[in-house]
């Protein structure tokens, strides 16, 4: 059974990327644990291994190209390894800690040269305007890809199954203005536009246009692993360093205001409002000690650490197990769904 690669799929907490990766299933329980507010669900890398088993389908015949150097996808059932992994923004999880641990992974399935096949980034269609957290870690994901491998990357709207048929016209609406105002410099250098409609047909076709693909390494791995960088010298790191910097300036800044206010609320015998901003401070004290504790997460080398590491398990009869390496290293829960095409 030959194993095609892994897909990741990445975007904000609340995208449905826990969503879409369950809509692959065909029957069995649910894989991956989905959220339905602004909370991730998925704290940690998740993985969920599909076995393709071709039945009067065509969607992967031509594959097998001599030029692409695959063997062929006809040669029985195949196994290709989709990657759900933490949203950024999330509500409870600094972003330095979610990039740390998506670039851990890349580094790892990198390393130990699991195939990877293209990115997904899922967006909400269902969002009336571009925030300007969703700008900047579109810039990131910019840097993370790099402009070689846009070419395996699809930017998919999702939840299109929640407008009301009088509301698909907005949502075509808005996908153009996304597509003109803000993904037009990833499309003109390769990168898709998909839309996911909610239904497993919806979710496998996304797949299979990746899967077809021959395998990229991204810019960011490049910097981790070839050049040894510190997650804060790689160009994404930089861009979310630069972000988390301001951020805590604006936190501080804050802190000062409130104290001052406590102060004079004390001095003017205001005890009650003095209350209330002593647990403002709190709140505002505990946002800076995980902005600090974020900024230290970006202070590491992944990439001397993790080839040793996987140098030391890939050995002897665990070469031929690469996937099953990179779950045991990342301590991924690694599920079996089994897909019949065309079902």
């Amino acid at each position: 059974m030959s194993n095609e690669g892994v897909i990741l799929v990445l975007g904000v907490t609340g995208a449905g990327k826990s969503y879409f990766i369950n809509q692959l299933k065909t029957r069995g329980p649910v894989t991956v644990a989905e959220g339905h507010s602004l909370t991730s669900e998925t704290e940690r890398c998740q993985a969920v291994q599909l076995v393709l088993d071709d039945d009067d389908d065509d969607d992967f015949e031509d594959y097998d190209d001599d030029d692409k150097g695959y063997g062929g996808y006809d040669d029985g059932p195949r196994k290709i390894t989709i990657v759900d992994t933490p949203g950024f923004d999330d509500t409870h999880r600094p972003d330095a800690e979610v990039f740390a641990e998506i670039s851990e992974y890349m580094a790892i399935q990198h390393a130990s040269g699991v195939p990877l096949k293209g990115v997904l980034y899922l967006h909400r269609i269902t969002d009336i305007r571009m925030t300007g957290s969703a700008g900047t870690y579109l810039k990131i994901l910019q840097q993370l890809i790099g402009e070689e491998a846009l070419k395996n990357t699809i930017l998919v709207t999702t939840m299109w199954n929640l407008l009301r048929d009088e509301a698909q016209r907005t949502g075509l609406n808005r996908q153009q203005e996304l597509i003109d105002e803000f993904w037009r410099p990833l499309i003109n250098k390769g990168a898709w536009v998909a839309s996911f409609d909610g239904s497993p047909a919806s979710a496998f076709q996304i797949v299979s246009q990746v899967a077809s693909k021959q395998p990229v390494v991204l810019d960011h791995q490049r910097e981790m692993m070839e050049e040894e960088r510190n997650l804060e010298a790689t160009s994404a790191g930089r861009s979310l360093l630069q972000q988390l910097e301001s951020t805590r300036i604006q936190y501080s800044l804050k802190l000062v205001r409130l104290e001052k206010e406590m102060e004079s609320q004390i001095g003017s015998g205001d005890k009650a409002t003095a209350r209330v901003k002593e647990k403002e401070i709190a709140e505002v004290t505990d946002i800076l000690k995980r902005l600090d504790r974020s900024l230290e997460k970006l202070n590491t080398r992944p990439g001397p650490r993790i080839k040793e590491k996987i140098s030391r398990l890939m050995s002897g009869e665990n070469a031929a197990r690469a996937v099953n390496v990179v779950s045991a290293v990342l301590n991924l829960t690694l599920f079996v769904v089994r897909v019949v095409v065309g079902v």
